[in-house]
């Protein structure tokens, strides 16, 4: 389908369940729309406004959302396998259950107070993501890279995290309780305040002493 909406006020309508694969959306203001159950495949949505709009169950293999605003946006189920986000704002937006993988770029993207839950990372960059105070409880992250990312309070109960990057992540105040964390390597990264209970550790790397000594304190009491 090769539709050109580059710029076009397309506020509050209804794309959804359409078949909008590879069309140019650069720019367009989309926000209010509903794409509930759209194929975005190869779609260019960079510098889209897509504030409020509903993408819940949206297939967006390979879109181009780069600088998209997704400002309280709702991508509950979405699929973004190799996806762009650079520099997207999803600030306060719903990405529950939603699957990232297959080299998606997230670098810079702001997930500040976002709704993370069972989200699916894989393969992913996630270089200098901001997850201030979002709620990543039950997420998986594998075989990504999260170096330089903002993580500061965020609620990381009973996540999953296998073969991550962290180096230079803030985690400051982060809850990692009941979180299993295998082959992590946590180097110059912020650890101060972080709640850890039966979180399992697991082939760590880059622990200061003091953190070392509080896991190990941990695994006692919970023995």
């Amino acid at each position: 389908m090769n539709q050109d909406y580059v710029g076009k006020d397309l506020k509050g309508q209804d794309f959804s369940e359409r078949c909008l694969d590879e069309v140019n959306f650069r720019n367009a203001d989309l926000s209010d729309a509903n794409l509930n159950k759209a194929s975005l495949i190869h779609a260019d949505l960079s510098d889209a406004n897509l504030a409020g709009a509903n993408l819940s169950q949206a297939t967006l293999n390979r879109a181009n959302l780069s600088n998209a605003n997704l400002v309280g946006a709702i991508l509950i189920e979405a699929v973004l396998d190799g996806a762009n986000l650079c520099n997207a704002d999803l600030t306060g937006a719903k990405v529950s259950s939603a699957h990232f993988g297959d080299q998606a770029d997230l670098c810079g993207a702001k997930f500040t107070g976002a709704n993370l839950t069972a989200t699916r990372f894989s393969h992913t960059n996630l270089t200098g993501v901001d997850c201030r105070r979002s709620s990543l409880i039950g997420s998986e992250i594998k075989d990504s890279n999260l170096d330089d990312a903002n993580l500061a309070h965020a609620n990381l109960r009973r996540a999953k995290l296998t073969n991550v990057s962290m180096r230079g992540t803030n985690l400051f105040g982060a809850d990692l309780s009941q979180a299993t964390l295998k082959n992590v390597d946590f180097r110059d990264a912020n650890l101060g305040g972080i709640k850890i209970d039966k979180t399992d550790f697991t082939g760590i790397s880059g622990l200061s002493r003091e953190m070392e000594k509080a896991i190990r304190q941990q695994s006692y009491q919970n023995k």
